[in-house]
């Protein structure tokens, strides 16, 4: 399911570093992501932008937990993490307009000049439902447009919990 690993991967791959397809850009002039504030704590721009595929009632709560686990040296580019998705099972039916999804997954951290990473298991089940996305209205604000590009495939994650493998 697309939906479920794009999600995942934004909400969990920390990197201040912006994207850019130019390979002769200097990184030393590249601008670093601030962050946005969660609380006491920062979200990288992206994962706070990913939140919004989150259902309400769950998204708060989960982005104070992904801020308190986003280290800080993340905003000074000195860390970057990325969830690499080795599996993800088909969705699984559970009611109407309602599924499950397995993700086998290992979030990798990778610290100043190590670049070899630390892996570290990330095995969750997903669980996704359909929802309506309205049109987007002309000049959206940028937290408006963050939430479309979130849901615009029409789901939302409403819970996230371990894997159990003996399921």
């Amino acid at each position: 399911m697309d939906f479920v690993g794009r999600t995942m991967m934004n909400l969990m791959s920390w990197n201040a570093l912006p994207k850019s397809s130019d390979e002769n850009l200097d990184p030393r002039n590249l601008k670093l992501d601030t962050g946005v504030q969660i609380a006491d704590k920062k979200l990288t721009t992206n994962t706070w932008g990913a939140g919004f595929a989150l259902s309400e009632d769950f998204r708060a709560s989960f982005l104070r937990e992904i801020a308190g686990l986003t280290p800080s040296d993340v905003f000074t580019g000195d860390t970057q993490s990325a969830l690499l998705v080795r599996y993800l099972t088909p969705p699984e039916k559970i009611s109407e307009g309602k599924w499950r999804v397995d993700m086998v997954a290992n979030l990798v951290v990778f610290k100043g000049k190590d670049q070899s990473g630390n892996a570290i298991s990330f095995n969750k089940t997903v669980f996704v439902r359909a929802i309506d996305t309205p049109p987007l209205p002309n000049n959206p604000s940028e937290q408006l447009l963050a939430a479309y590009n979130a849901r615009k495939a029409g789901m939302e994650v409403y819970r996230i919990q371990d894997l159990d493998l003996g399921r």
